[in-house]
Parts: C-alpha cells; structure tokens; sequence
C-alpha cells in the first residue's frame, strides 16, 4: 500500500485563548448534561469553571471523558445514564390509526394509460 502523506498541523491550530466554536460548545453540552446525572460527590471532583476559551474547554472534557471512561461497564453508571454502546436507537412512532392524504386520493396512473394517450390527440 502506498503511504499517505500527511502536513504537519499548523502551530495556528490550537491558540489557548481562542473562544470555543459551536463543535466544541456543544461536546461541552452534552457533557454537562451527563455530569448534571451523576451523584453529587463525583461531580465535586471535577473542575466547575466557566467555559469560554479553548484551553477552558480542554481542562474541563479531558477529566470528564477520564471519568465516563473510567465508569466504563454498565453497573458502574448511575440508574438513569444508560451507556452510548447499550442505547438502542428509537424508532418514530407510526399512528395507530391511518391518514388520508389528498396527495394519495387519486390513482397513480400505470404506463399502459401514458402510453394510450401519447397516440391519440386532443
């Protein structure tokens, strides 16, 4: 296989006191979502500081995910945090009764009726 070159990462990349993007705003989400279900002496010992520039966000996910992954197996996890490999995706609900839609009252007409009327004029 022919090795794939690759550029070294720019040192403009990572800039500590940048402001966090969307991406990264929302990792932290979700993770304060998570941190908000674990019981209370768990989170004391991570860092509650506000999150604003890339190096914030970076000393807060790094503990976090430390943390998730230390809790790793199902039983470790508090009742309500059901782990990413054990969700089950969900399925939309289909209504139990069925819908008449205006777009679906006529009949589709077949390729015999097209092909009839191709022939014939008006």
């Amino acid at each position: 296989m022919e090795p794939i070159h690759v550029l070294p990462t720019p040192s403009q990349a990572f800039n500590k006191n940048r402001r966090i993007s969307d991406l990264i705003r929302a990792q932290v989400q979700h993770l304060k979502h998570l941190e908000n279900k674990l019981p209370a002496e768990v989170r004391q010992q991570l860092p509650q500081h506000p999150i604003v520039t890339e190096d914030d966000a970076a000393r807060y996910i790094a503990p976090m995910t430390r943390l998730l992954r230390s809790l790793g197996t199902a039983s470790a996890l508090p009742a309500n945090v059901v782990p990413l490999s054990r969700a089950k995706p969900q399925q939309p609900s289909l209504p139990s009764q069925s819908l008449n839609i205006a777009a679906s009252a006529k009949k589709a007409k077949s390729k015999t009726d097209i092909v009839s009327r191709k022939g014939k004029k008006p």
